[in-house]
């Protein structure tokens, strides 16, 4: 079987992180796994798995993206895939646009994916195209449901993201090296409860209503400081100086507040961290953070909405808080740096979504 995964880029994201991992296990089974995008930092790791990269201007939102239509339809007619598989918006038109036209006998099968809760419109409905739709939780499935036509209702496959147990799991440390350098950079003469709030800086991940957390909790007497980790998103540069100004410019908020930008350890950060946070007032799709955080035994306090509610509920309950009680963020963490709570076992891993993708795309062939 040969799979053909494609992202606008590759540098980083949940989505593109489970479309390598999922290519992995393609690997691992005997089939042939190939991934186009536009290139990024991780493309390394996908082809230290036995995937192949192919790459292609498939990620610009601009008219330019249309000359890719006859390179990837050249590319296709070539390679002849058994599945075809976009997992965003826009490379999904690209290949939606080839294969509907495409003569029935040479076509891959078609497959979608619902990753993120868009706008709707008709840009946005292309995830309902495919001959199967992966859901990545109940979320997004109501979601896709709700908002688009999809027929036979049945072709929606709930595929929830998952973790790999031997990397993510409750007492996992840091080696020692990593540790002396991760207090030195705070500049610390003793420690102090670390709460960390993950994500690239957009509106999405909720960074102002970190401020009055942080204020009430000053207020309240409690020493501590908060890591910021993500990179800026390139479509959302304006609205991450406009935060990082308001910290910097406020003596209590840059006091406890730091942006450490894009990592490579959040798995070590987040570790080490007393809490972990998800202040999204829109609900997400899914919430990979929130699980790596709970499989390393870290509590997270969140909005008890979307997939991270999900998340939440099966994993550790008492994390989660009503979007319209934001006060109760304040008493939570409170609750968890004296009391931590207990944070249940599940079963989303990682061989459990490679290997519903895997059925999947073979249930289509059969």
């Amino acid at each position: 079987m040969k799979v053909v995964q494609v992202v606008p880029r590759l540098d980083g994201g949940g989505v593109e992180r489970g479309a390598i991992e999922v290519a992995a296990a393609l690997v691992a089974a005997g089939h042939e796994a190939i991934l186009i995008s536009q290139g990024g930092r991780l493309v390394a790791d996908l082809e230290r798995v036995g995937a192949r990269h192919v790459h292609m201007s498939v990620g610009d939102k601009s008219p330019k993206v249309l000359g890719s239509l006859r390179t990837l339809k050249r590319w296709l007619d070539w390679e002849r895939p058994d599945v075809l598989h976009p997992r965003s918006r826009l490379p999904a038109w690209l290949c939606w646009q080839i294969w509907k036209k495409a003569p029935v006998d040479r076509r891959p099968r078609f497959v979608t994916s619902v990753h993120g809760l868009h706008s709707v419109n008709r840009y946005s409905a292309v995830i309902s195209r495919g001959e199967r739709i992966e859901a990545v939780s109940h979320t997004a499935r109501e979601y896709l449901e709700n908002h688009y036509v999809v027929e036979p209702p049945d072709k929606v496959r709930v595929i929830r993201r998952g973790i790999d147990p031997n990397a993510y799991f409750s007492g996992y440390r840091p080696h020692q090296a990593w540790l002396d350098t991760w207090d030195r950079q705070w500049g610390l003469s003793q420690p102090a409860p670390t709460l960390v709030l993950p994500g690239r800086l957009t509106r999405l991940k909720g960074h102002e209503e970190l401020f009055p957390l942080v204020r009430s909790l000053v207020g309240k007497g409690y020493d501590f400081r908060v890591a910021v980790v993500g990179g800026v998103d390139r479509n959302r540069q304006r609205y991450a100086r406009r935060i990082q100004s308001a910290v910097r410019r406020d003596p209590i908020l840059t006091k406890h507040i730091v942006f450490l930008g894009h990592r490579s350890d959040l798995r070590e950060i987040m570790s080490m961290a007393d809490i972990v946070l998800s202040l999204s007032t829109r609900p997400e799709s899914f919430g990979r953070t929130v699980l790596e955080a709970l499989s390393l035994g870290t509590p997270v306090v969140g909005y008890r909405h979307g997939g991270v509610g999900e998340i939440l509920r099966d994993v550790c309950p008492e994390g989660g808080v009503d979007l319209d009680k934001p006060a109760d963020v304040v008493a939570k963490v409170e609750s968890f740096l004296e009391n931590p709570p207990f944070i249940a076992n599940h079963e989303y891993t990682l061989q459990n979504m490679c290997q519903q993708t895997i059925a999947m795309y073979q249930e289509l062939l059969s």
